[in-house]
């Protein structure tokens, strides 16, 4: 699931640079960035790969009254290089103490796209006084191998391990610290470890004309949108969105898309 992105990930951290602060975290020189000095503060953590970059495409509308934080994790853009293999728990960390560093004092709107949502996830669930809300970007979901296997039923197995293995070796050969983590499939963290709490989880699920594999097929796509909104709507103040006009990285296939769920979001969280 995750090769498929790299190429495109790549091309868009190329393109576009970012004007960064930087701060030492948990002994790691991290970039970050920080906008707006309104009252809901929005704590942005991007997919793997693409650091704060990820988040151009919204950066310059964001909601007003707002102050909104991205930075981007050890190994990424313009933040310091990673040593070995890293886990959720790991960013987790550096995400508490960045926000620690920032003299953060309130609650906060975590928004996060792709493996972003796993550390979102675990920093909501180990962390329920610090965070008011979530909206999650298409996230990544360990039910993902579970399409492959289910729509080929005699070699979607032999699939999903084959494309472990590639992008492990890619992994490997470009130092990416999470790899091994996002091939990591025991179940998301949900309702019940995460608090009650407003959650919206907007799925790509775009279909394409001449899909190249199996998981962009209709009934993948169809598939994906069905998981994603089991686990979001398990919350009783879950909400799920289908980006009927978006890919994976919805936040530039359909920005004001995002924009207004974070808007309708923000008002949520403010009437409760």
């Amino acid at each position: 699931m995750f090769q498929k992105f790299l190429v495109s990930i790549c091309l868009f951290i190329f393109c576009f640079s970012v004007s960064a602060e930087s701060i030492i975290v948990n002994q790691a020189e991290l970039a970050y960035e920080i906008k707006g000095d309104g009252e809901n503060i929005i704590f942005f953590e991007a997919g793997a790969i693409s650091g704060m970059s990820g988040w151009d495409s919204i950066w310059g509308n964001l909601p007003p009254n707002t102050t909104a934080v991205r930075y981007s994790r050890r190994g990424e853009g313009k933040s310091s290089s990673c040593v070995g293999d890293l886990t959720s728990s790991d960013y987790v960390r550096d995400a508490e103490e960045l926000i620690t560093l920032l003299k953060i004092n309130k609650p906060i709107i975590y928004v996060s796209h792709s493996y972003g949502g796993k550390i979102a996830r675990e920093f909501a669930a180990k962390n329920p006084d610090k965070i008011s809300a979530l909206l999650f970007v298409d996230p990544s979901n360990p039910r993902d191998v579970e399409i492959i296997e289910k729509l080929d039923p005699i070699n979607g197995k032999e699939s999903n391990e084959k494309m472990k293995q590639t992008d492990i070796k890619m992994g490997e050969e470009n130092n990416w610290c999470l790899i091994n983590d996002i091939w990591d499939k025991k179940p998301s963290l949900g309702y019940g470890d995460i608090k009650n709490i407003p959650v919206t989880l907007i799925a790509g699920v775009k279909k394409f004309k001449n899909p190249e594999r199996l998981f962009d097929t209709d009934k993948a796509r169809e598939l994906w949108g069905e998981f994603q909104s089991e686990w979001v709507l398990k919350f009783p103040k879950g909400k799920a969105v289908m980006a009927n006009k978006s890919g994976h990285f919805v936040q530039n296939d359909e920005p004001e898309l995002v924009i207004t769920e974070l808007e309708k979001l923000i008002i949520r969280v403010n009437e409760n």
